[in-house]
């Protein structure tokens, strides 16, 4: 308790798939959280979670294949205590899940906001449309984000987790977010890659992902609140968020 408010530990972090599992399992371990927000996560982390305590709701996006291994890949969601959550598509170029195709990322996958939903606390979790430059939206990002804020706005006051894929006071919708949100990462934080664990860590020509793309986020809108926000480095090519939510 603080000042009469109830905790709740939020972790949302990106996994990118399978690859930093050897580190991601042991931290979510010792930060023991509350309530876990995953991108880009193997569907089959639904039962080691689920081992560990935790309730879980999975949200598709793509069929991905890694070092060999084929699995669904998507937003996980998972807390401590029971919740309930409902998957919004905001963008699905075919109404089946459909394999990964590095070429063609725009008809390989579809993005999903999963709406849970703990006692008085509403979390939204996703996973945005990414762009070649990060900088400037594309037309495909336009589009998407109006789809989303079209789900998002039915939606009780919720917390807004997740990759956004939108670069802090580089992409103009960073602002259009910030019409309806706050943002809770401090401003300390230039970025949250991680250049030690991204696969484009060591190309000279792209420092600028490492310098200034803050695209990992917890936002809040009302009466939601957090605290204690914090980036962590080292566990995958994202920086994971922590932060503890009230209401």
């Amino acid at each position: 308790m603080l000042d009469g408010r109830s905790f709740t530990k939020l972790i949302s972090l990106n996994v990118e798939g399978a690859r930093h599992l050897d580190r991601v399992l042991p931290f979510l371990a010792k930060e023991s959280p509350d309530t876990i927000a995953l991108l880009e996560a193997p569907e089959f982390l639904e039962s080691t979670l689920s081992e560990l305590g935790y309730h879980t709701t999975f949200a598709p996006m793509m069929i991905r294949t890694q070092a060999g291994q084929e699995f669904q890949e998507g937003v996980l969601f998972a807390s401590r205590e029971q919740h309930s959550a409902q998957p919004h598509y905001y963008y699905r170029a075919d109404a089946e899940i459909v394999p990964f195709v590095k070429d063609d990322k725009r008809n390989s996958i579809s993005h999903v906001a999963l709406h849970a939903k703990i006692g008085d606390l509403d979390i939204v979790a996703t996973h945005f449309t990414w762009n070649r430059s990060g900088e400037t939206a594309d037309q495909h990002q336009k589009n998407d984000m109006r789809s989303l804020l079209d789900v998002l706005d039915q939606l009780p006051a919720h917390v807004l987790c997740g990759d956004m894929n939108i670069p802090r006071n580089e992409n103009e919708l960073y602002d259009v977010l910030c019409e309806r949100y706050a943002d809770n990462v401090p401003q300390t934080y230039a970025s949250s890659l991680d250049r030690d664990f991204h696969r484009l860590g060591n190309d000279p020509d792209l420092t600028k992902l490492f310098e200034r793309f803050m695209v990992d986020y917890v936002f809040t809108q009302d009466c939601h609140v957090a605290s204690d926000v914090r980036l962590e480095f080292g566990i995958s090519d994202h920086a994971a968020v922590v932060a503890h939510l009230s209401v």
